[in-house]
Formats: C-alpha cells, structure tokens, sequence
C-alpha cells in the first residue's frame, strides 16, 4: 500500500514541471503570433501544437489577448534594467543601459511582436493598450526610479525618462522602420555614447 502511494506520488506533476509547461506553451504562442499574426491564431490551435488539451490552456489564459498579453511579459521580463556597478557614475550606467535595451529589442522574437502591434493594432486597438502597458512596467518603471534616485527624473513624472527611451531607441527605431540592417554592437556602443553624452550635458557639449 505504502509503495502504490509512493508512486502515485512520484507520477504526480511536480511545481517544475508545471513550470516547464507553461513556459513551453508561451514559447509556442509567441511562435503562433509571430507567424500567422493576432486575427489568425486560435486557442484551439495553439493548444494543439503545444500538445495540452484546449481546457488547459484556458484554465490559465481568459482569452486569446490574455495569452498575447503572457507572451509580451515572458519577454519583458528579461528586459534590462539599470545596472549599478561599483565607481560606476550616472553616465556608465546609462550608457550601458541605453545599448542593452536597444539590443534586446533587436531579438527576432521582440521584433516580430513588434510589428506584430504595429500591423494589426489598428484593427485589435486592445494590443497596442498591452504593448504600452507592458512598456511602462519593464521599460519606463525600472528607469524612472534609477533617474529619481539620482536625481534626473522629478517625483510623479516620467517625461525626461521617456525622453531618454527615445533617444536611446531613435537609431534602432530609424532603421526597423525604413528596413535597413540593424545597429552593429559598436553602432549600439557609439550611439549610447552619444545620446547619453547629450541627456546629461547638452548638444553641444557631447
């Protein structure tokens, strides 16, 4: 009786297994989003080429934006944040953050969500309201508070953090738009320095 127990117990799922199952299904439907678009992915479809009953599925996701909504936060989630190094000044930071974050965006997966929401946010407005909220939390956020706490960005606004996510993103942006071949790693570099050198000191000082 005690060893039929045990291995009731040993074949029950575990928390990591639970874990690996979701994390499969989201990198399943980000693959879905990305190749058939918004309109044309289903619950039914996703739920089938990730090998999990459609039941499953919705017990974790409300509906298909739910599931999209998912598939922005898992990679937003790695997004960088400021990166605080001992001797580090206010400009070594932001000039390593502003190169990372345009390099994660540079990711095929966080390109194809991208213009994803730009190809179909006119029609389904709800994604660009997912995109813009998941920028505040992972992009805007984590920012504002470093600027605050060294005093760049005043209490209750974000508006010179915004300033400073364009200008990072302006050359990537320049070139995802007008499909010309992204930024090299010293493209990155050298634009960091750039626009970080005119946040903190001005035009014509950079």
């Amino acid at each position: 009786m005690a060893a039929t127990a045990a291995a009731t117990r040993k074949g029950r799922p575990t928390a990591e297994d639970g874990r690996q199952k979701l994390a499969h299904i989201l990198v399943v439907a980000r693959e879905q989003f990305s190749e058939l678009g918004y309109r044309a992915v289903t619950m039914r479809g996703v739920a089938e080429k990730a090998a999990v009953s459609t039941r499953t599925l919705y017990n974790r996701y409300e509906d298909k934006l739910s599931l999209f909504t998912a598939c922005l936060e898992s990679g937003s989630a790695e997004f960088p944040r400021p990166d605080v190094r001992a001797n580090d000044s206010v400009e070594d930071v932001l000039r390593r953050y502003s190169a990372a974050i345009a390099k994660m965006l540079s990711s095929d997966s966080a390109l194809r969500l991208g213009m994803l929401v730009y190809r179909e946010g006119g029609d389904f407005p709800e994604l660009v309201r997912a995109a813009d909220e998941n920028q505040t939390r992972y992009l805007v956020e984590p920012l504002a508070a470093y600027l605050r706490s060294v005093g760049l960005e005043k209490a209750g606004t974000d508006a010179r953090t915004k300033l400073f996510i364009a200008m990072a993103l302006s050359e990537w942006q320049s070139r995802v738009a007008f499909l010309r071949p992204l930024p090299t790693p010293e493209e990155f570099e050298h634009h960091a320095d750039l626009i970080v050198g005119i946040f903190l000191r001005g035009a014509c000082t950079a």
